[in-house]
């Protein structure tokens, strides 16, 4: 890296810094109930009994690792646990930073335009200050391997080496082992498994399913019941985000509020096809959106069909994203095995795109699954066209508004402003108001619905990078500088 880089980077990171230690300053020892969770699988742990029979640890063995060493390092050193759990968090939140700088410049994008992007996405982001500091869960660490294996698969497309395809296998793998979710992200390995030997893929498929498979073997071999239990059957509780809010809670409440939930969708559906109809040509973005509207509307018609047949649709939710999620997998990783290793823009917005619908649709959102996506979202603000920054600009004001708010009031979340506050009423009665599950609903639904936005507006971009990615042959199509996210990127200042 040139001096002009280390000194952006270093910026950044000093930035980054401050802004979380005087946070940490402000609030005090404010955090969620995951840390309180962490404290009862150490106990557990100490007094000889499996972390896993506690229920909290619901994800493959990195994660209790970790936990374990920081809480050593603490003992040792003199510190609360939550000051180690705070201070590896933002260190691992760095190492994307510096992650994401390295790949985008050498991707062909401007260092400041980068430099800018990390300041403001991560850096001065309150999602990431409050998630790191103050709610505690390992989610960045999915966030670094993810980003890493990002790194490497850039990295072999421009090169093709096969080296670097297989370092993107191991580190989506190790992201497996840190939490589940990457296995989603399979798809994404496939051209390059395309040009690799039988060899190679078979070393590309253990080093993605080793990790996670060695550390699960261990655990069912000492004792399967809690194991099966809380991590392989573990699926998240449902809340009150997105569309699983819609159908299972919502529509659960009474026959005028279906009647509402469904004719708002039909009102939204409507107005999207006369603003379609009225662009010329059609948006790309708009077409996808309304297509996503049209789906939930069947999907909510069909749950009141099979509900009034006593079917119980709304209790097999789960397990109906589960198996679209999986056919999803198998036909994007058909799909992209007829086409070139991904290029910058395109890879990281693959990776933004499928986790934010795992979010919006899946049956259990929890806040801070962000640090899954942010990162590609960074990488896309600077690779991609000026209506996507302008959308993702509103997607960030809306997000932070709403972190704010819940980490600010809600307890199990932490409530930061009551160590700001204290005792204060009016902490107390925004709390009270928002255990009202239609309340909740009502203050996530501005970012719900940009998270659909957002997504409507990934696709039909993926539509335009795919076709411009390469023709299906393995063959190079166009140099690295010439591809369509460096060109957008080095035109961004």
């Amino acid at each position: 890296m040139r001096r002009s880089g280390i000194r952006d980077v270093v910026v950044v990171l000093m930035v980054s810094w401050l802004v979380r230690l005087v946070f940490v300053l402000v609030v005090g020892d404010a955090h969620s109930l995951d840390v309180d969770h962490w404290r009862v699988v150490l106990d557990a742990r100490a007094e000889g009994r499996n972390p896993y029979e506690t229920g909290w640890l619901n994800w493959p063995p990195l994660w209790l690792e970790i936990i374990v060493v920081l809480d050593a390092i603490a003992t040792h050193i003199g510190v609360s646990f939550l000051s180690a759990l705070r201070v590896y968090l933002v260190l691992v939140e760095s190492a994307i930073v510096v992650t994401l700088y390295v790949t985008l410049v050498l991707a062909g994008a401007e260092r400041t335009a980068v430099r800018r992007a990390l300041l403001v996405g991560i850096a001065l982001n309150p999602v990431m200050v409050i998630l790191v500091c103050q709610h505690g869960n390992s989610d960045v660490n999915v966030g670094l391997f993810v980003t890493l294996a990002c790194a490497a698969l850039i990295a072999h497309e421009r090169s093709r080496d096969v080296v670097a395809w297989l370092a993107g296998c191991l580190l989506l793998g190790l992201g497996v082992l840190a939490k589940t979710t990457p296995l989603v992200l399979a798809p994404l390995l496939v051209p390059g498994a395309r040009l690799a030997t039988h060899a190679g893929r078979f070393l590309g498929a253990a080093l993605f399913l080793l990790p996670v498979g060695l550390g699960l073997g261990v655990l069912l071999a000492l004792d399967p019941g809690p194991i099966y239990a809380y991590v392989i059957k573990y699926q998240t509780a449902p809340g009150y985000f997105g569309f699983p809010g819609v159908v299972q809670q919502t529509t659960a409440s009474s026959a005028v509020s279906r009647f509402v939930v469904i004719a708002a969708l039909v009102a939204v559906a409507i107005g999207l096809w006369l603003w379609r109809r009225s662009q010329q040509p059609p948006s790309a973005t708009t077409s996808t959106l309304l297509a996503m509207v049209l789906c939930m509307l069947g999907a909510l018609g069909l749950v009141e069909l099979l509900e009034a047949a006593s079917v119980g649709a709304r209790a097999r939710y789960s397990e109906a994203f589960t198996i679209a999620v999986t056919a999803a997998v198998i036909w994007l990783s058909v799909r992209l095995w007829r086409e070139a290793p991904l290029h910058p823009g395109t890879l990281f917005l693959f990776v933004a795109v499928i986790y934010m619908i795992v979010n919006s649709f899946g049956r259990g959102y929890a806040a801070h699954y962000v640090p899954w996506f942010l990162p590609a979202l960074v990488a896309t603000y600077v690779l991609l066209d000026d209506g996507w920054r302008r959308l993702l600009l509103a997607a960030y004001a809306i997000a932070a508004v709403t972190y704010v708010i819940e980490y600010a009031t809600v307890p199990f979340l932490g409530s930061f402003a009551s160590g700001v506050f204290h005792d204060a009423n009016w902490i107390t009665d925004v709390n009270d108001w928002l255990n009202v599950p239609d309340h909740w609903a009502l203050v996530r639904l501005p970012l719900a619905t940009v998270y659909v936005v957002v997504i409507a507006a990934g696709i039909a971009r993926l539509r335009n990078l795919m076709t411009q990615n390469s023709g299906g042959s393995g063959a190079r199509t166009s140099p690295p500088e010439a591809s369509p996210a460096a060109t957008a990127a080095t035109r961004y200042r």
